[in-house]
């Protein structure tokens, strides 16, 4: 159970060294936020207060890794530019994004059809995918806050923006869509989300 949140957190203590080491202040301050928020999960996780599935910490990990560890390279002898291979790879961003989204959305369908046994998978579906998309949302306002107020290096603009959002949508659907058809569809995933007659 604990193997995908000890792969993460590896991924993020090896980003946080490299930062440390080459002195990548941006990106170390980055990868420190991301560590919080990801002890933070680990928390409610050990208090049982979230409880989600395999696949999508899996899926954390491997954003966690794409994310923080692209942006890093940047301290190996400015690998890049400031942000390393997001410079280097037009289109790691959008797999970033589009991963990071399909996995919130698939915790949160986990949580809500615990939680809500007897709304339709479609209604269900449609809140995570909503949650997920929120999710998103909140990022890029946090990012552009960085912009405005601290003076960080160039995030993209309207356009970066506008393209970020719109994978975080498509990366929700895809992953409620994949889960709820494949792994959610199966009987034993129903009998643990349907009430027994007494």
């Amino acid at each position: 159970m604990w193997r995908p949140y000890l792969a993460t957190g590896t991924a993020l203590a090896i980003a946080l060294g490299v930062n440390a080491l080459t002195r990548n202040g941006l990106w170390f301050f980055y990868t420190l936020i991301g560590s919080g928020l990801f002890l933070l999960l680990v928390g409610f996780v050990r208090l049982r207060w979230l409880k989600p599935p395999s696949s999508a910490v899996w899926a954390v990990g491997v954003v966690a890794a794409l994310h923080y560890g692209g942006g890093s390279l940047s301290g190996l002898h400015q690998f890049g530019g400031p942000n390393g291979a997001y410079y280097v790879f037009p289109w790691w961003d959008n797999v970033v994004h589009v991963l990071g989204s399909a996995a919130v959305s698939v915790a949160a369908f986990v949580a809500l059809r615990a939680r809500l046994p007897h709304t339709s998978r479609a209604l269900v579906a449609t809140l995570a995918i909503c949650l997920a998309t929120l999710a998103g949302v909140l990022v890029e306002l946090y990012e552009f806050a960085q912009f405005a107020l601290l003076g960080t290096i160039d995030q993209g603009f309207y356009t970066n923006n506008m393209v970020d959002l719109y994978n975080n949508l498509l990366g929700a659907a895809a992953g409620v869509a994949l889960y709820a058809r494949v792994v959610d569809a199966r009987p034993s995933a129903q009998a643990k989300t349907t009430p027994q007659p007494l």
